[in-house]
């Protein structure tokens, strides 16, 4: 069991210890793990702290991302609920094992359906029963609670709303949740969901069966139906996660993964690409570097040519790059980026090494802006192929002895994020995952042929990339990523890991050492 008591976190849903019998602690008690228990990050703190708790309680990596998750569709609905979908790498170092678990929200049979058929609670529920310990109604208790009882809002989740606002025409029930103009919701208001709630309890009590095949699935299809789509039980009922062979490269002993689709299969090119020979060992190219193998990567994937794994294919992706001029790619087609963020992560890791990588996706801020009436339900509009913001995860796991060095999960548009942040932490030797995931970032799609620059970027490299015949334009931001780099690997020395939540968001990094 995982007992809870009055006393601790937020709202009183923390964990506290408990002792049967004068004994110590049990598992499913927090603080039954003695000593380093592991750690996870989240783009909510709630979210990570109950990921924590499931930690110290004895829980696995997958336990906590599981219970984070679900408490993160209550306390980051607009980009984690549970009407999205995601994406995994888990690397068991228990069974020495690493796969992709993929559950990307799907288009319904009826094709004049609006929005996605959901994949996060099967796919979570995937993840649990692979690699979980702990019982599934225990590791949803805190998003019950935090849903029928009301939680504080977060910072994270009002500046992705206050984003969200110039560009998204809420429906009725969004807007009887989130608010509108002056009756938005502030930092530290309490907003109690009720409808997702029972949604929640549902789920927890009965399992996902009644999401997909049950009673709450009838409700649901209506609700859908009501909010103006068309969906049908048989949509819910077919679903099915994946599980799937990641793309791996061998670099040493060890290994790097990426998933072999979407987001991962554009990080896999760029990574198989920059890693290839010298051509990352130039600091002063490595933006420009990033830009055109990034356009060539969205571009091959855009267009079903991404093969990562021949030399041809990194032939074919290199061809026309230069250090010394921007050459877009060609032909190309046009692929959206996002104006504002789209997805959350979560990485986790146990006392184990046991690691989770997950990014989720809603098909855009705030998904569709509709609430399913009477679920509290955000919808995530029909999947497009031309989107930038795609779910992007990657691994370093030497899968001969069961060591877990690297883990990071992205969001929004991060595929050729997440590759150069593990090329600054692991190809150029710079062992430093804080660093990787702090510096200013590019980021270009080859169509349009433009050089996306954060706000903190230098006038010097500006001038740099501009030079090179790069077209500029400003954001604040260019997605989130979040991380763990563990030089000697885990379960091996955790002192050394870095734990590390991306300073453009508002989220957290815990483990035992904090």
């Amino acid at each position: 069991m995982w007992r809870q008591s009055g006393r601790g976190m937020l709202l009183g849903i923390m964990l506290a210890l408990t002792a049967c019998g004068g004994g110590g602690p049990e598992k499913g008690d927090v603080g039954f793990v003695d000593g380093f228990f592991g750690g996870l990050i989240a783009d909510e703190p709630r979210a990570a702290l109950v990921g924590r708790e499931v930690l110290s309680a004895g829980g696995t990596a997958a336990d906590a991302a599981v219970a984070a998750y679900f408490a993160m569709a209550v306390t980051l609905p607009g980009v984690a609920s549970i009407g999205g979908g995601g994406i995994c790498l888990v690397h068991d170092t228990v069974r020495v094992r690493t796969e992709t678990l993929s559950f990307m929200p799907k288009r319904p049979a009826d094709p004049g359906a609006k929005f996605s058929v959901p994949g996060n609670v099967r796919g979570m529920f995937l993840l649990h029963a692979r690699y979980g310990q702990l019982t599934w109604s225990d590791i949803l208790r805190p998003a019950e609670e935090f849903a029928r009882s009301g939680h504080a809002v977060s910072r994270a989740f009002v500046r992705d709303l206050q984003a969200a606002q110039p560009i998204m025409n809420f429906g009725p029930e969004a807007l009887a949740v989130f608010g509108n103009g002056s009756s938005t919701l502030s930092e530290g208001q309490q907003l109690r969901q009720l409808d997702l709630g029972v949604v929640m309890s549902n789920l927890r009590t009965l399992g996902p069966g009644t999401f997909y095949d049950g009673a709450l699935g009838r409700f649901f299809v209506e609700a859908v139906r009501s909010a103006g789509g068309k969906m049908a039980l048989n949509d819910l009922r077919d679903y099915r996660p994946e599980i799937l062979e990641p793309i791996k490269f061998e670099y040493g002993s060890d290994i790097v993964a990426f998933p072999p689709k979407g987001g991962g299969l554009i990080a896999a090119q760029i990574w198989a690409a920059a890693a290839d020979g010298d051509r990352y060992v130039d600091s002063t190219v490595r933006k420009h570097l990033m830009l055109e193998l990034g356009a060539r990567a969205y571009q091959a994937e855009a267009t079903g040519m991404a093969d990562p794994g021949t030399s041809a294919s990194i032939s074919a992706l290199v061809s026309g790059v230069s250090e010394g001029v921007h050459n877009p790619p060609h032909p190309s087609v046009s692929i959206h980026r996002d104006a504002a963020q789209s997805g959350a992560s979560i990485v986790a890791v146990d006392n184990q090494g046991r690691t989770v990588a997950c990014s989720f996706t809603m098909n855009g801020p705030f998904g569709a802006g509709v609430i399913a009436p009477g679920t509290g339900t955000l919808l995530a509009p029909l999947p497009s192929a031309r989107s930038a913001s795609v779910p992007t995860v990657a691994l370093m796991v030497n899968e001969n002895v069961g060591l877990t060095y690297f883990a990071v999960a992205g969001s929004g548009p991060t595929p050729s994020v997440v590759a150069r942040v593990a090329l600054d932490t692991i190809a150029a030797d710079e062992g430093n995952l804080i660093k990787a995931i702090a510096v200013p970032r590019v980021f270009g799609t080859g169509n349009p042929d433009v050089a996306v620059v954060e706000a903190a970027s230098t006038a010097a490299d500006r001038a740099a990339l501009t030079s090179l015949g790069h077209r500029i334009e400003e954001s604040k931001s260019v997605g989130r990523v979040n991380g763990l780099f563990c030089p000697r690997g885990i379960p091996r020395n955790e002192n050394l890991c870095q734990f590390v939540k991306d300073p453009r968001s508002f989220g957290l990094a815990v483990s035992s050492n904090e």
